[in-house]
């Protein structure tokens, strides 16, 4: 130990330090000799772009995450049919109760409320429905016009023999989540708030004949109906582009359809010619909305580092393709809804502006590259992964399916002709609450959505509401009911008061008619079993988990193919390349060791010598 009063000249745990930071250094020289060596092509694969987006983008991974969630918690989800089963025999119910949750958790601060909408179904053919069906509506108010209102549905219902119907629809429902989260996190990054009041829905029964959905227009939001700017339908996405068939470089891209409401009328929609001047107005702007929007998500996605997607070689080997480039655009193909078959049919009835966003559905076709079964058994997440990539596993081009119909959403909701935003103006916020029909003589409900005052704490009872039906009678309270004598157009008010004396007034137009309107649904007809047969003509693929996909950016993946992969060299010079490389590993670290080893034997000379001066003839004790 070092003498009392005396200074260690050389000191055993200061050495032990050097050695680690030489050992750190000669790490550190590896590394840069063989690059690559600590870190693998892809591991920065997901580095994105650090720039704000002008507009509300969305999380893929999350909605990957969520859509395999749901579709592997939540089994055979029949409409009519869950007498609180568990949900691996029947998961119809769980599905609503967590998406709701997941939704008021992703839209927190914005005021959402739940609203569940019970009806009656008949079930399937022999089979009558035991409860009714309901619909799952979020709703968050609008700030500037909370009287206008957008839409954005899927269903969450399957076939009577489904398991996971993970295609169709709960990769819909996913999305909605997504979209959700992806505009509540912008509003809160810009202290904004939906400059309208939006309503994301759960339809049930549309597997059954869409009853869910006709059952909001010709009923739950029939007196709403001229106040609805758009409705947009997140169908069956995810087998759609940038997903190839297996994965498979040579097979065609599977498109993304976008069906949007004709202007002129056709035999699924024969009423069109007959549309009011703003309705055909709301159309048009909705399409020439979604011609830019097309070009702006590819840019931000490009932007964000989606640029280049791995798809397989006829031997398996990466072939990294470009992806979301102008010249793609084009498999995003918006046409006139000619499907139909969904819950954009009523709405688009109604006259209504509606955007359909839907990927493959030629299982019953004869086309060349098989269609996925999306409404048979075998729709699960893990036959989506399978058709996007080969594998089971998690695809990137699944993922990324899934990511464009969100984003191009999110971008179309962002825009101030649909639901735009605004910042606080210091007044409450609320909205009225679906307006059924409305007919004189018959009593009409009428409920504001609870009222919140942004940036303040007000609990939910310290604000007053009082209403006035524009027929001469007023009334006080959240929920009211009111009997108009006659019909006619009548201006209905609403006026919200907080604690600190601050209002806001909602006016909207009513229209009490003799005959409220009302849509025929034209699938009601089709009574079926709820298990249509299979394709003999299709064979569905095995998964081969061996293989995977990436995305990246274009100097990764030129970084990545400059190097052969184990998948690509020949068997011969790859085991060259790793021997000499071993060799070479090898060579270096013998040097090191010798080159710390003649280190420590110098350091150990040299401190002998100083100790020799310090205690020999004439040095100091």
């Amino acid at each position: 130990m070092p003498l009392p009063g005396k200074t260690c000249l050389w000191q055993p745990t200061s050495r032990k330090a050097t050695l680690v930071q030489r050992l750190l250094l000669s790490l550190l020289l590896i590394s840069s000799l063989w690059p690559g060596y600590f870190k693998s092509p892809s591991a920065s694969a997901s580095g994105r772009s650090s720039g704000v987006a002008s507009f509300p983008t969305v999380d893929g991974n999350y909605i990957y995450q969520q859509l395999f969630y749901m579709a592997t918690h939540f089994l055979r989800r029949e409409a009519g049919y869950d007498r609180n089963l568990p949900p691996t025999v029947n998961g119809h119910d769980e599905f609503a109760a967590y998406w709701s949750a997941e939704m008021l958790r992703n839209l927190s601060g914005f005021d959402p409320q739940v609203q569940r909408d019970p009806f009656a179904i008949r079930g399937w053919l022999n089979r009558p429905a035991l409860v009714p069906a309901f619909n799952v509506e979020v709703s968050v108010p609008g700030i500037k016009q909370p009287e206008q209102i957008i839409i954005i549905g899927c269903h969450y219902d399957g076939m009577a023999f489904s398991t996971q119907s993970a295609y169709d629809d709960a990769s819909g429902c996913a999305i909605e989540l997504g979209i959700a989260r992806g505009l509540a996190s912008y509003w809160r990054a810009h202290q904004l708030y939906p400059a309208r009041t939006l309503r994301f829905v759960l339809f049930d029964a549309e597997e059954q004949g869409l009853y869910g959905s006709f059952h909001a227009v010709n009923e739950t939001m029939n007196a709403d109906l001229g106040n609805i700017v758009a409705m947009f339908n997140e169908e069956q996405s995810g087998i759609a582009y940038p997903v190839r068939y297996l994965g498979q470089a040579a097979n065609p891209v599977f498109p993304l359809y976008v069906d949007l409401s004709p202007l002129t009328s056709t035999k699924l929609y024969p009423q069109q010619n007959a549309l009011s001047a703003e309705q055909r107005q709301r159309i048009s702007q909705l399409r020439n909305l979604m011609d830019q929007a097309v070009p702006a998500v590819f840019a931000e996605l490009y932007e964000e580092g989606f640029q280049m997607l791995s798809y397989h070689g006829k031997q398996q080997q990466d072939i990294f393709e470009p992806i979301f480039t102008p010249d793609q655009q084009q498999d995003v193909i918006r046409e006139d809804d000619r499907l139909g078959s969904s819950d954009q049919v009523p709405f688009t009835l109604a006259g209504i502006a509606c955007a359909t966003l839907v990927g493959n559905s030629s299982y019953y076709s004869t086309a060349a590259t098989p269609g996925y079964p999306f409404d048979q058994p075998e729709d699960t997440i893990q036959l989506m992964n399978t058709f996007a990539d080969g594998s089971s596993q998690q695809s990137q081009a699944l993922t990324l399916a899934l990511t464009l119909p969100a984003m191009l959403t999110t971008w179309l909701l962002n825009q101030p002709a649909i639901v735009g935003a605004a910042p606080a103006d210091g007044r409450p916020v609320t909205a009225i609450n679906d307006l059924g029909r409305a007919r004189p003589g018959l009593p009409l409900t009428v409920e504001a959505q609870a009222a919140f005052l942004p940036g303040s704490s007000l609990p939910v009872g310290r604000f007053s509401y009082r209403w006035d039906f524009g027929d001469g009678e007023s009334a006080h309270g959240q929920r009211v009911s009111h009997v108009y004598h006659r019909a006619g157009e009548y201006q209905l008010r609403l006026t919200v008061t907080a604690a600190n004396g601050s209002q806001r007034l909602i006016s909207q137009t009513l229209v009490v008619r003799q005959q409220s309107p009302s849509y025929p649904n034209p699938y009601v007809r089709f009574l079926n079993n709820g298990m249509p047969p299979g394709n003999p003509g299709i064979t569905l693929p095995t998964p081969n988990n061996r293989l995977s996909d990436r995305v990246t950016t274009v100097a990764q993946a030129t970084a990545i193919t400059t190097v052969p992969s184990a998948g690509t060299a020949h068997p011969l010079a790859l085991a060259l390349g790793v021997a000499i490389g071993l060799a070479l590993l090898f060579v270096i670290l013998i040097g090191v060791l010798l080159f710390i080893s003649r280190s420590q034997r110098n350091d150990r000379q040299n401190a002998s010598a100083h100790v020799r001066r310090e205690h020999g003839p004439g040095g100091s004790s």
